[in-house]
C-alpha cells in the first residue's frame, strides 16, 4: 500500500518502525514508533497520520488578492516558529511560504476566502504603522498578533522577559520580540551598579575588539559571531551588558564577599559552564546547578550552597519556617509578586516558600536582615539616565557626517580622496559594490572591522523613497543590505548584494543599477530571450528555485550543491533558504540513471555521501553530490558518473566493475 502525496516527487511507501530503528518524521519531528509512510529514494518519513494529513494539500496556491505571491508548501518544520503575514498570528508546523520572499501564510489563511476578515486587504497608513526601524536592533521590527491559542510556542520579550500577548513588535528571523509598550521602555544610557565609574550607553559595539562578551553573563555578543541587537557598553574601560543582563542588579549582601552579589537563573548560567565557584573552588556546570549568585565587579561566581543560601530559613515577615524551593508559578494571569517585598518576581527563579500558606519570597529578600534591605529604595528601581541630551547629540549633523539610519546605524564620516586614513584600503562602496576612487562617506567606527563600510558621495544621498516607472501603481522604499541580504531584482534578474528598492505590497525587487537608470526593453525580456523557466521544483529542495544571475562575488562566494563549484552566472537558488544554490547545468543532472560499468542497478543522485569514488579513487566531495547504488553501496562523482555513460572502452569498464583492484583513471 502507497500514498501519493501532490508535495513529494514519488510515492510513499507503507511501512512499520519499531522503536530500536532512530527514525524521526519529517513534518512533526517527533520519533516514528508504529505505521508510517516512507520514500526511501528520498530518505523522507512521515507518521501515517502526519502523511494523510498532508494527502489533500496541494503543493502550490494562489491567493487572491495576493496572487504576486507564489505559495509553495513547506511542511518540514525546519523553520520552527513563523507568523503568518495575514493574520499575524504566531504558529507552527505546516505553511504556505512564498519561494520569492519571505511572506507566509499558515493553513487557515491560504484557504480562508478572498473576502475572509483575516485575509482584508489593510490600509498604507496601517501598513506603515507595522514596521519600525527600532534602535536597540539592526533589522525593522514588524507588528505581529501573538496567538494565546499557539499552545506549545512560548515566546518572551526581549526586554521584560515576560510572555508575549496581543500585539507585538519583533524580528523573526533573529528571534526578538518586544511588547508593544516595551518599544519606548529601553533607555538610550543608563547609570549601572555593576559599572558605576562610567554610564553605559546602547549600541551595536562589534567595531571595538575582534570579540566581545558580556561582564555579567559572559556571552558574545559581538565579533566574529555577528549580533543585530544592540548592547550596553563602556568603550573606555571595555565593560559591556547586553539587554537581558542590564536589567539584573545585585540584591543579596552577604558577609561571605565585600560586595552586594546578583541571582543568575538557569537561563544565563549556560555560558558560565566551566567557570569556578569562589568558595568551594568546583567547576560549575548548567546540568547540574539551577542558580548561582555572582559578583559581577569581580567576576566571581558561588554556588547556591556556598552562599551559602540555606535550604530552611527564618523570616520575621512569615511565623512559619520557609523551604528554598523550585522556581514557582502560582498565578496563571501571569502577575508573580514577593511577598516581602511586594514587588514582582521572576518566575523561572528559585525563592523561599512555605507551603501551607502559600507565601513566596525572593532569597535576598528572606536572607537580607537590614530592613532597608528588605524594602526596595525608589532610587535604585529606576537605574537609568535621562536620556534626552544624548538624544540631541545623535540628532546633530556638520557638513563632515551623515546620519542615515536607512543606510548604517552608525554616523557616517565625510573623506577626501587624498586622505591618509584609508590611503591603503580598498575601498568598495556598500550600496552600489563599485570601487570609491574619490571622495565619499565612511563609518569610523566599523573601520577595521569585517564589515567595514564606504559609500560614494551620490550612494550616501540616495532617496529614501522614489517612484519608478517599471512599478507606477506603488512607491519603491529604499532597503539596505544589513536588513535584506541577497536580492533577485526583477528588472535584470542578477542576485547580488548591493542595496536596492522594494515595494512593501507587492514585493517587487530593483537593484541600485537599474533603480538609478532608465529602463531597458532589452533588459525587461532577459528571461524571455533566454527561454529559461523561472522558477522549478526539483527533487533535491522542499522549496521551489528561482533563476537568477550571480555575478557579484566581492562580498560573498557561493558554490554549487551537487558539484560544489563557485557559482557564476546563470543558476537557480532558494530565496527562502539562501544558500542553496545550483548550476543551471546541475539542475538537468537526472535524478536516476544507468552506466555500463554497473548496468544491473540505477544510480541515484544524493548530497553529503562519504566514501570513495569508484571511478577515480579519489574522495567524494562532502559538500557536493555524488551517483550512488544503495543496494550495491558504489558511488561516483557526478563527473565521473556522466563520463561513464559513454560507451567508450566499455570492456575495460566490465573488468574494473569486477575487480575493484583496477584503477579506471590509470587505463589510457
Amino acid at each position: 500500500m502507497e500514498i501519493k502525496l501532490a508535495s513529494h516527487e514519488h510515492p510513499m511507501d507503507y511501512c512499520r518502525f519499531g522503536y530500536s530503528d532512530f527514525i524521526w518524521c519529517d513534518k512533526c519531528r517527533e520519533r516514528i514508533c508504529g505505521a508510517a509512510y516512507a520514500c526511501a529514494r528520498c530518505r523522507v518519513w512521515l507518521h501515517e497520520s502526519c502523511a494523510k494529513a498532508l494527502q489533500q494539500l496541494p503543493r502550490e496556491i494562489t491567493h487572491h488578492p495576493y496572487s504576486h505571491h507564489h505559495l509553495v508548501l513547506d511542511w518540514s518544520g525546519n523553520g520552527g516558529k513563523f507568523t503568518c503575514d495575514l493574520c499575524l498570528q504566531v504558529s507552527l508546523g505546516t505553511n504556505y511560504g512564498c519561494c520569492r520572499c519571505d511572506f507566509v501564510v499558515d493553513l487557515a489563511c491560504a484557504f480562508a476566502g478572498g473576502d475572509d476578515h483575516r485575509t482584508r486587504k489593510r490600509s498604507d497608513a496601517a501598513r506603515e504603522h507595522e514596521r519600525i526601524q527600532h534602535y536597540c536592533h539592526r533589522h525593522p521590527l514588524i507588528l505581529y498578533k501573538f496567538s494565546s491559542t499557539a499552545g506549545e510556542i512560548d515566546c518572551n520579550c526581549s526586554w521584560c522577559d515576560k510572555p508575549l500577548t496581543d500585539v507585538v513588535y519583533g524580528c523573526k528571523g533573529c528571534s526578538f520580540f518586544l511588547h508593544e509598550l516595551c518599544t519606548n521602555k529601553i533607555p538610550k544610557t543608563l547609570n549601572h551598579s555593576f559599572h558605576p565609574s562610567h554610564p553605559l550607553r546602547l549600541g551595536f559595539h562589534d567595531y571595538v575588539i575582534k570579540e566581545l562578551y558580556c561582564n555579567a553573563c559572559r556571552k558574545e555578543v559581538a565579533g566574529r559571531k555577528f549580533n543585530d541587537t544592540a548592547i550596553y557598553g563602556c568603550q573606555e574601560c571595555r565593560f559591556y551588558l547586553d539587554i537581558g543582563c542590564a536589567k539584573l542588579l545585585p540584591t543579596l549582601k552577604h558577609e561571605c564577599h565585600t560586595h552586594s552579589l546578583t541571582y543568575f537563573g538557569h537561563t544565563l548560567m549556560k555560558h558560565l559552564d566551566y567557570s569556578r565557584c569562589r568558595s568551594c573552588r568546583k567547576l560549575i556546570f548548567s546540568k547540574t546547578s539551577r542558580s548561582l549568585y555572582r559578583c559581577v565587579e569581580c567576576n566571581l561566581s558561588f554556588h547556591l550552597k556556598c552562599v551559602p543560601v540555606p535550604p530552611l530559613a527564618e523570616n520575621r515577615y512569615h511565623r512559619h519556617p520557609l523551604i528554598l524551593s523550585k522556581p514557582i508559578r502560582e498565578d496563571e494571569v501571569g502577575e508573580y509578586l514577593c511577598d516581602i517585598c511586594e514587588t514582582e518576581r521572576d518566575p523561572t527563579h528559585e525563592v523561599y516558600y512555605c507551603e501551607e500558606c502559600k507565601f513566596i519570597a525572593h532569597i535576598e529578600c528572606t536572607l537580607n536582615r537590614a530592613e532597608a534591605s528588605l524594602k526596595p529604595d525608589s532610587s535604585s528601581t529606576s537605574i537609568f539616565m535621562d536620556d534626552k541630551v544624548s538624544e540631541l547629540k545623535e540628532m546633530e549633523q556638520t557638513e563632515t557626517s551623515l546620519i542615515r539610519l536607512s543606510l548604517h546605524v552608525h554616523p557616517l564620516k565625510f573623506f577626501e580622496a587624498t586622505d591618509e586614513i584609508l590611503k591603503h584600503r580598498r575601498r568598495t562602496c556598500t550600496a552600489c559594490l563599485l570601487d570609491v576612487s574619490g571622495a565619499g562617506y565612511f563609518c569610523e567606527e566599523c573601520l577595521g572591522d569585517w564589515g567595514e563600510v564606504f559609500l560614494h558621495e551620490d550612494c550616501a544621498k540616495l532617496a529614501d523613497e522614489i517612484q519608478h516607472p517599471l512599478h507606477p501603481q506603488h512607491t519603491l522604499i529604499l532597503s539596505a543590505r544589513a536588513n535584506q541580504g541577497l536580492i533577485l531584482c526583477d528588472e535584470c534578474q542578477e542576485i547580488s548584494l548591493s542595496f536596492g528598492y522594494r515595494c512593501k505590497e507587492c514585493d517587487f525587487k530593483l537593484d541600485l543599477k537599474c533603480a538609478t537608470r532608465a529602463p531597458s526593453a532589452r533588459r525587461a525580456s532577459t528571461l524571455k530571450q533566454w527561454e529559461r523557466e523561472s522558477e522549478v521544483f526539483h527533487f533535491s529542495h522542499n522549496h521551489k528555485l528561482i533563476f537568477g544571475n550571480y555575478t557579484d562575488t566581492t562580498y560573498k562566494k557561493e558554490y554549487c550543491r551537487f558539484c560544489g563549484l563557485q557559482i557564476m552566472g546563470p543558476t537557480y537558488w532558494c530565496m527562502r533558504c539562501y544558500n542553496w544554490f545550483l548550476h543551471e547545468s546541475c539542475v538537468r543532472l537526472p535524478e536516476e540513471m544507468r552506466v555500463p560499468i554497473h548496468s544491473q542497478h540505477s544510480l541515484t543522485l544524493n548530497c553529503r555521501v562519504r566514501g570513495e569514488c569508484h571511478a577515480c579513487k579519489t574522495d567524494l566531495l562532502w559538500d557536493g553530490g555524488s551517483y550512488g547504488c544503495k543496494d550495491c553501496g558504489l558511488h561516483f562523482h557526478i563527473a565521473c558518473a556522466v563520463s561513464l555513460r559513454r560507451p567508450l572502452k566499455l570492456d575495460v569498464l566490465k573488468l574494473a566493475a569486477d575487480n575493484p583492484s583496477i584503477d579506471v583513471s590509470s587505463v589510457t
